[in-house]
């Protein structure tokens, strides 16, 4: 099993440190990003629970205890909140979280729910940028270019629109490629 028995919190800085300390083995090295959103909890679920550290670290045991029963070894690796971005899982071990993409990618879920909820203001704005900051960290990890970011509506054998209407593919993926070329500006500058 490789769900995390306390889920870790981070900052986005935070995050990218943790990253770059990963290693990945032959056994499972991701070659994509898949995204998601939660739809449930969306993220007045989400705060009603109590945002902060106790709040989010109960709500992603809650997720986790939840997949558990289903009978999965795993689930998303990620869940990313208006305030913290959640590790739930192992994050250099296969995730469950899109049958098309498992064993390829890690995968991340949004808090919220972007078929009706904004995700260009408010705390949905501030899931979108942890969310970019946080796949930025990865595919600097990674070595791998933003274009390797999936939807999980592209696995059309699950039949998601995830992760919502509300999230447009291109403008997240220039988000990403923006963070990307700033944290590289910024390591050059240091």
């Amino acid at each position: 099993m490789t769900f995390l028995t306390t889920p870790l919190h981070f900052t986005p800085t935070d995050f990218a440190a943790y990253c770059s300390g990963l290693r990945w083995d032959k056994s499972w090295r991701p070659s994509a990003i898949t995204v998601h959103n939660t739809a449930e909890p969306n993220i007045k679920q989400w705060a009603k629970a109590g945002l902060g550290i106790a709040g989010g670290t109960q709500r992603v045991k809650n997720l986790n205890a939840y997949y558990k029963t289903k009978g999965w070894h795993s689930g998303p690796h990620l869940f990313v909140a208006p305030d913290f971005i959640w590790l739930a899982c192992d994050l250099e071990a296969d995730g469950v979280h899109a049958s098309c993409f498992n064993k390829t990618s890690i995968g991340v879920e949004m808090v919220g729910d972007y078929a009706t909820e904004a995700f260009d203001a408010g705390d949905g704005a501030k899931v979108r940028d942890n969310a970019v900051a946080a796949i930025a960290a990865i595919c600097r990890a990674l070595n791998i270019a933003p274009t390797a970011i999936r939807f999980h509506r592209e696995c059309l054998r699950d039949h998601h629109d995830c992760p919502g209407k509300l999230v447009d593919k291109t403008d997240f993926v220039a988000r990403v490629t923006t963070a990307l070329a700033a944290g590289k500006t910024r390591k050059e500058h240091a």
